[in-house]
C-alpha cells in the first residue's frame, strides 16, 4: 500500500511533466533515507538514531522517489529536540545506542533477532529476552513518541508485538518446528518474518523460551533440541540449560 502511494505520485509528476522519470524506494536500494529526511525538512536524526519528527515521533514509514525533474528543495531541518534526554541509551537492554547518535548494530536486538544469519552470542542471550522478532524499546521510551497519533488506516495500525508472552512463543515454535524451508517460504512468502528464514525464528523463539518460557517451553525445545538445523539445536540446547539452572 505504501508503495501503490508512490507510485500514484511518480504518476502525478508524469501528469504535470511527462517524460520525467522516476525511482521508488521503501526501506531498500542505496539510499540514505533519514539522512535526506532530514535534509528535506521532515524531523531531526534523534538519539536512537531514529528520524523524529515533532507531531509524528518516530513511529512513521519513509518512502523516497527519485526523479530528474528540478524541484525547489524544502529547508532542512536544523533543531535537534533531544536536549539532554537520555532515555532510549538508558533503556537500551544491550547497550548498543551510543553517544554521537550512532548505533552499534553488533548489538541491538532488531539487527541480531531479523538480519544476523549465525549464532546470537551467549552473552548477548539474556538480554534479549522474549522479543524474538525487532526491538522497539529506544522508540517505546522516546517522550516524543508519548503523543503520537496512532495511523487509522489498517495496514499502517499498530499490531500486537514485543514482547511475545511464553503460550504464544510455544505455539509459534510448534508450528514452526515442522516445516521444512521450502513450506516456511510458502507459508512466510511476503512478509518480514521471511528475513531470518525459518531457523532463525526458530533460534530467536528458542532464546526468548529460554528467558520467559518457563518448565512450560521444556517438551518444545526438546523437540528444537534435535531439529535437523545445527543452529537451532545450538539455541535450544542452550534455553534447556537455561530452565535447568
Amino acid at each position: 500500500m505504501f508503495e501503490e502511494r508512490l507510485d500514484a505520485l511518480s504518476a502525478a509528476i508524469e501528469g504535470l511533466s511527462p517524460g520525467a522519470r522516476t525511482q521508488r524506494y521503501v526501506d531498500y536500494g542505496p539510499v540514505l533515507e533519514r539522512d535526506h529526511a532530514q535534509r528535506a525538512g521532515l524531523g531531526w536524526i534523534g538519539r536512537n538514531t531514529m528520524l523524529l519528527h515533532p507531531d509524528l515521533g518516530s513511529y512513521f514509514m519513509l518512502g523516497e522517489l527519485l526523479t530528474d525533474l528540478e524541484i525547489e528543495p524544502d529547508p532542512p531541518f536544523v533543531h535537534d529536540r533531544c536536549g539532554t534526554c537520555r532515555r532510549c541509551i538508558d533503556a537500551c537492554p544491550t547497550d548498543a545506542i551510543l553517544d554521537g547518535r550512532l548505533l552499534d548494530a553488533r548489538l541491538c536486538i532488531s539487527y541480531l533477532t531479523i538480519e544476523l544469519r549465525g549464532s546470537i552470542p551467549e552473552t548477548l542471550r539474556p538480554a534479549i529476552g522474549n522479543r524474538v522478532f525487532g526491538c522497539d524499546i529506544c522508540q517505546e521510551v522516546c517522550p516524543w513518541n508519548r503523543d503520537a497519533p496512532v495511523p487509522a488506516e489498517a495496514p499502517f495500525a499498530p499490531r500486537p508485538g514485543q514482547p511475545v508472552p511464553p503460550e504464544d512463543m510455544i505455539a509459534w515454535a510448534e508450528e514452526l518446528a515442522p516445516l521444512d524451508a521450502n513450506e516456511f517460504r510458502a507459508r512466510y512468502r511476503g512478509t518480514a518474518f521471511s528475513r531470518p528464514g525459518r531457523d532463525g525464528l526458530l533460534r530467536n523463539l528458542a532464546v526468548g523460551l529460554g528467558n520467559a518460557g518457563g518448565l512450560a517451553a521444556r517438551p518444545i525445545l526438546r523437540r528444537l533440541a534435535e531439529d535437523p538445523s545445527p543452529l537451532v539445536r545450538e539455541h535450544a540446547r542452550w534455553a534447556l540449560n537455561v530452565l535447568h539452572g
